[in-house]
């Protein structure tokens, strides 16, 4: 069993896409747990209507009425957390709203469960920006005097008890720039690197548009791109 948790905020016009390729996945042993974090669109009635038309998916809704955090950062690692709690699976792959999977990862990754018995699975992807898409061309890698090339949150598939211990270590309330792929894949790297497995094979979609947190720092001008830097740094040094 494969746990999929999902984390939304406002991303209606996504959802139906990133639930369908859940529903059509060639591997069928999972579950959905979906998790909202007080959207004000029509997010829950889409998933509750999903539901509805597509009663062999088994798919829990949690909601969260008023978000616990003003940092994102910070409501994104307290949402995941608490799905982690109604994971019946073996091992949780991590999905944003925004993103969505291709319909043979699920039977991939299994697969590589099977045959390997690592913990810890990333997988490429395709970037969708502005309805193309592109190749991603960074390969994951642990360097040595710095943090790991790491995969997006959306490519992420962590063993249960693991991912449990890992979330217990890193999701401290400071750095509220570094998120919960940058800080999973620091402490990974550090920590249990013999039991991470690269897959290069292109399995989820990654989405990047002006919505998205990471927007805020990608221009080297801006004050937010230089605070997230040295956040980073001193991140990498404390886990």
């Amino acid at each position: 069993m494969i746990s999929i948790i999902i984390t939304n905020y406002n991303k209606s016009s996504y959802l139906l896409k990133n639930l369908e390729r859940c529903r059509d996945q060639f591997y069928q042993k999972f579950e959905v747990i979906f998790f909202d974090d007080s959207s004000t669109d029509n997010s829950i009635k889409i998933v509750k209507k999903f539901i509805k038309k597509n009663k062999k998916i088994k798919i829990r809704i949690l909601i969260r009425k008023g978000k616990k955090f003003t940092n994102n950062c910070y409501n994104q690692m307290s949402a995941i957390n608490y799905c982690t709690k109604y994971a019946s699976g073996e091992y949780i792959a991590l999905l944003d709203a925004d993103d969505f999977f291709l319909k043979s990862k699920l039977k991939i990754l299994n697969n590589a469960i099977s045959k390997t018995k690592k913990k810890i699975l990333y997988n490429s992807y395709t970037i969708l920006k502005n309805k193309k898409y592109f190749p991603n061309r960074r390969h994951f890698l642990k360097r040595k005097f710095i943090w790991p090339i790491f995969p997006p949150t959306s490519c992420i598939t962590v063993e249960k008890k693991l991912f449990k211990e890992a979330l217990k270590k890193i999701s401290f309330k400071k750095y509220p720039t570094c998120w919960l792929d940058f800080r999973l894949a620091v402490y990974f790297s550090k920590y249990y690197s013999q039991e991470i497995i690269y897959l290069k094979k292109k399995l989820t979609i990654y989405r990047k548009n002006e919505e998205g947190n990471d927007s805020n720092y990608t221009n080297i001008f801006f004050y937010s791109y230089w605070k997230r830097k040295l956040e980073a740094i001193i991140l990498n040094i404390k886990i």
